[in-house]
């Protein structure tokens, strides 16, 4: 009987790479996250069950890879998507690791692996704060005013009214045809990607139909079940800024004031 409990290893060091096929019709198959994982990798299905990590209900990648370990074991899982911003990039939708490797060095390396990989940039998507700040910790991110923190790599969020950013994200229901935003800007304090509006707007989104880009305006993204920790809901819902309506204006003051080192610091390489 095989030890449900044994951990997958890849003899070569190098862990597999799951992909999605096109049928006859070019229309792409791509790969069922949960099914895979209960599938190949019990361990790990099991630990996502305990820790009631958030997979949306069916949800499916294009690209499914595995996380090894020093000792060769899979320890985790990258899933990403393709962008429908940019074809030159990938969109990472889920990382997970067991809790023992999250304070180490296997995310930046994914990001890095990844990169080399697929040959394209990594958008995160709904980046949790310790993920921010392993990008801080290797120098992929920098943290200004001790608060906002600017990252090289763009962080991706559907566009939520602003009454619903301190709603968890597990627990939202989305409109059908929602739209999508990449900022760099994610604030330590409140663990929500900010995204600014295009054109420096001081609109923002308060979910009324609309026929004007929604990038106009602007939003942060949801709360995340991962930062409990950090409290994110009781920290939102008494943020001065929020509930003065002045927020975004801070926010817009503090890029405005820092234009030059933010640029500076970004193109460097």
């Amino acid at each position: 009987m095989v030890n449900p409990n044994k951990r997958v290893k890849r003899p070569n060091g190098l862990g597999s790479v799951y992909r999605y096929h096109e049928d006859d019709d070019g229309k792409a198959l791509t790969l069922p996250i949960m099914d895979l994982i209960k599938e190949y990798y019990i361990y790990l299905y099991r630990a996502i069950e305990k820790e009631n990590y958030y997979i949306k209900e069916n949800d499916s990648c294009y690209f499914f890879k595995e996380v090894l370990n020093d000792e060769n074991e899979v320890v985790g899982f990258a899933a990403y998507r393709i962008s429908s911003f940019n074809k030159d990039s990938l969109v990472l939708k889920y990382y997970y690791v067991l809790p023992e490797y999250r304070n180490t060095d296997l995310f930046p390396e994914e990001l890095d692996d990844s990169t080399m990989l697929f040959e394209s940039s990594i958008i995160i998507e709904y980046p949790t704060r310790d993920m921010v700040q392993s990008l801080i910790d290797h120098k992929i991110a920098r943290v200004f005013d001790d608060r906002f923190v600017i990252s090289r790599l763009g962080f991706i969020m559907p566009i939520v009214p602003i009454s619903d950013a301190n709603t968890l994200r597990e627990e939202y229901e989305y409109p059908e045809n929602v739209t999508s935003k990449i900022s760099l800007i994610y604030d330590l304090e409140l663990c929500a990607v900010v995204g600014l509006s295009v054109g420096g707007s001081e609109k923002i989104y308060d979910g009324e139909e609309t026929e004007e880009d929604l990038n106009n305006f602007n939003n942060m993204s949801l709360v995340l079940s991962d930062d409990a920790k950090y409290n994110p809901q009781e920290k939102r819902a008494n943020d001065p800024w929020l509930k003065e309506g002045t927020y975004f204006k801070h926010v817009k003051q503090f890029t405005d004031e820092n234009e030059s080192l933010i640029k500076n610091w970004l193109s460097i390489i």
